[in-house]
């Protein structure tokens, strides 16, 4: 083989291999997209006068009407509805309506109303364009949606309302705005969670007070039977759980302050102490101080003992907290608890003690705290048995002969 023919062999070779040729469609749609992002109307105009297809969805999936929405043309909008641009057509699992709502794009909403959009479609999982508002906090948008006609009290796929997707987003401009709409502050969504539960959830003391304001009930219970009050101590929100006690929230106080207790959150436990709620709260089983000794909370333990609980306190199964916290490998918290007086022989009911726990996860440096406080004990039992023995008597004189 010549080298001239090598040369053409790989030619030929190389051009079958190239790019299929631009699609003329596909072209002109990237420029009408192009134009409607930038808000050029003298191209939206070019492309609607060659016959481009304006509802041809680009790389984004979305059309020209959509990404218009998505930038706030209302102009591009009014020209492309004009022309017969579907307003309806999905974008990316939406509609044009939703993508200019969830941005605020205020007069892109108007407009796209205007050329019939649904205010109150739904996409794949129920949320409407008012939903996508709320939970964005587009203030302007939730006034015009509910100005046209947008159901305030719609529901999604999971029973959500547009107040409760802006509760669980802590927006309180949007609560605002869709309270003044009518939204009802007594529905639930499918888990039975009401929007001041979810404002607790989100940790928003305004939106929690803007509730509270419009009479929504603190001493609901989600399907869980789960109140505001122990959302809002789940999260630590302080501010939140103090408005819900002002507002008489008193049921699930026990939970929440376990809550309080497990996540180390000692402030919002000692108000919750100090409001009255008793240590004899547990989750899941556990007493206050095995909670604590779980998430090797010191300022915690140290909370509880102070007020007054046993430091040798045992689960139904026996369970101490000095277990735990050997079984989790927490030197510090086991020699506070030793320090404190916790009896490291106490056994549970399968006859295990904090120093099996210990040897078992292989925590040797808490084996040897166990180790040195035996010790210390069983010098110290030594030394009191020695004093509180009576003195040895002296022995009788040997008589003189």
């Amino acid at each position: 083989m010549t080298l001239a023919l090598a040369f053409v062999i790989v030619a030929k070779c190389g051009a079958a291999q190239d790019a299929p040729a631009p699609d003329p469609a596909a072209e002109a749609n990237a420029r009408l997209q192009g134009a409607a992002m930038n808000g050029d109307l003298s191209a939206i105009a070019a492309s609607i006068a060659a016959h481009t297809p304006i509802d041809m969805p680009g790389d984004s999936r979305m059309t020209a009407l959509g990404i218009a929405a998505l930038y706030g043309r209302a102009d591009v909008i009014k020209a492309l509805a004009a022309a017969g641009a579907d307003v309806s057509a999905d974008q990316d699992g939406e509609s044009a309506l939703a993508v200019a709502a969830h941005e605020g794009h205020v007069a892109a909403v108007e407009a796209l109303v205007a050329a019939g959009a649904d205010t109150n479609a739904k996409d794949k999982d129920g949320i409407t364009p008012l939903m996508a508002a709320a939970s964005s906090n587009r203030v302007g948008a939730i006034r015009a949606l509910l100005a046209r006609g947008a159901a305030v009290n719609a529901v999604n796929n999971d029973g959500a309302t547009p107040l409760i997707a802006a509760a669980y987003g802590g927006h309180a401009e949007a609560s605002e705005a869709l309270l003044a709409g009518g939204a009802d502050t007594a529905m639930r969504d499918k888990a039975g969670r009401t929007p001041l539960m979810a404002s607790a959830l989100g940790g928003n003391a305004a939106v929690t007070r803007l509730l509270i304001d419009r009479k929504a009930d603190p001493t609901l219970e989600d399907s869980n039977g789960l109140t505001a009050l122990v959302y809002a101590a789940s999260t630590g929100a302080e501010p939140v759980v103090s408005l819900l006690q002002q507002a008489g929230a008193t049921k699930g106080a026990d939970l929440a302050l376990a809550f309080a207790i497990r996540g180390c959150r000692v402030p919002l436990a000692t108000s919750l102490i100090k409001g009255g709620v008793p240590l004899s709260a547990e989750f899941d089983g556990e007493h206050l101080l095995m909670l604590a000794a779980g998430t090797n909370c010191e300022a915690g333990v140290t909370l509880l003992l102070d007020r007054g609980m046993n430091v040798n306190l045992q689960t139904e199964d026996g369970m101490t907290a000095l277990m735990r916290a050997a079984g989790g490998g927490f030197p510090d918290m086991v020699a506070l608890l030793l320090k404190r007086g916790a009896d490291m022989e106490i056994k549970n009911k399968q006859d295990q003690s904090a120093w099996l726990f210990a040897a078992a996860s292989n925590n040797t440096d808490v084996v040897e705290l166990l180790r040195a406080d035996r010790e210390a004990r069983a010098k110290k039992k030594t030394v009191t048995a020695r004093r509180a023995a009576p003195p040895a008597k002296n022995p009788a004189p040997t008589p003189k002969k």
